[in-house]
């Protein structure tokens, strides 16, 4: 079979399932915690259009902030030391960079600092898409690499919800990334699995099956349409969700042996890159493939930027060289 180019896909599309699920799980949250509190750029005109109803019932607690990530992550830790439970904003992931000595330097290290206190929750936003040099990286295997932070991305609106709520009640920091590529129209096996905390999700399932795929984010879409188009069923996939603590994955890769990641960020030192080596120390022998990014800076032209993600056809042709 011939092999085709993938549709394009709109760099500054809006998945709104997964971000009504997260507006409703902070509004939940908010109804029942009151030292929950929004802090961001132009926060009340972001609740104002994803969450109205946060708006209508807790505008004393959104925070429109000055146009300083580092200087807003720092206000986010002493308003937690003052007992407030912050949920900041940092919109685009590239942002995150501005912020990252308030983060690993005085957020992560906070509860480790203050033995026999109660221990604070911090919840940093975020999202991550293809949009140009600046507002196209994806840091987040920078902050599992951190000790004290935790890392979140999912890839339904049924997991971000439920994520979202782990998030807020999880003593710590946890970096909850937004994929901004996953469609509303790519949402798939939303309530096919009973999801336990913590632990990643196994999409697709097959006794004896042959390969087993991880991935995450868009490229968990990514890989089940591959998997639909070509009628491809005796494949387990993981969606991985929880970046750090990566989660149990271990017995269906012993089980096949075979392993292919598929991840949306740079393959060197990424996520794929530890499971990888944890695989090996684990199954000697065990065949493990990746697919990802480049290690390249994103060019400033749309039209290159569909290159940076693993295609339906590389999947494909990935799947068969095992």
């Amino acid at each position: 079979m011939a092999l085709s180019s993938p549709p394009k896909r709109d760099i500054w599309f809006r998945n709104h399932l997964i971000r009504d699920a997260i507006g409703q799980a902070i509004y939940d949250e908010m109804q029942v915690g009151p030292n929950i509190h929004l802090f961001g750029e132009g926060a009340h005109m972001k609740v104002h259009f994803d969450a109205p109803q946060i708006e209508a019932d807790f505008s004393e607690r959104i925070h429109t902030m000055p146009i300083s990530e580092d200087g807003n992550m720092n206000f986010a830790v002493g308003a937690s030391l003052a007992g407030v439970k912050p949920v900041v904003d940092v919109i685009a992931g590239d942002f995150f960079y501005r912020c990252m000595d308030s983060i690993a330097n005085t957020a992560a290290k906070l509860n480790a600092m203050r033995p026999g206190e109660e221990p604070r929750t911090i919840v940093i936003r975020g999202e991550v898409m293809i949009g140009g040099p600046t507002t196209g990286q994806r840091p987040e295997a920078i902050f599992a690499h951190m000790p004290g932070v935790n890392v979140m991305l999912p890839s339904t609106p049924r997991d971000a919800y439920r994520m979202m709520r782990e998030a807020l009640n999880n003593p710590g920091v946890t970096v909850f990334f937004e994929d901004r590529m996953v469609k509303d129209s790519d949402v798939k096996n939303d309530d096919a699995w009973d999801v336990p905390q913590h632990e990643p999700a196994l999409r697709r399932y097959k006794s004896r099956a042959a390969l087993t795929i991880a991935s995450y984010g868009v490229c968990r879409q990514i890989v089940e349409n591959a998997l639909d188009r070509y009628d491809l069923r005796a494949i387990n996939v993981f969606d991985l969700m929880y970046l750090y603590p990566l989660g149990d994955l271990w017995p269906l890769v012993e089980d096949t042996r075979n392993l292919l990641i598929v991840e949306p960020d740079i393959v060197y030192g990424g996520i794929g890159a530890e499971i990888a080596a944890k695989v090996a120390e684990r199954f000697p022998g065990a065949i493990v493939k990746r697919l990802g990014a480049p290690r390249e800076t994103i060019t400033a032209n749309y039209d290159d930027h569909y290159k940076y993600l693993p295609s339906e056809e590389e999947v494909i042709r990935a799947t068969r060289s095992f």
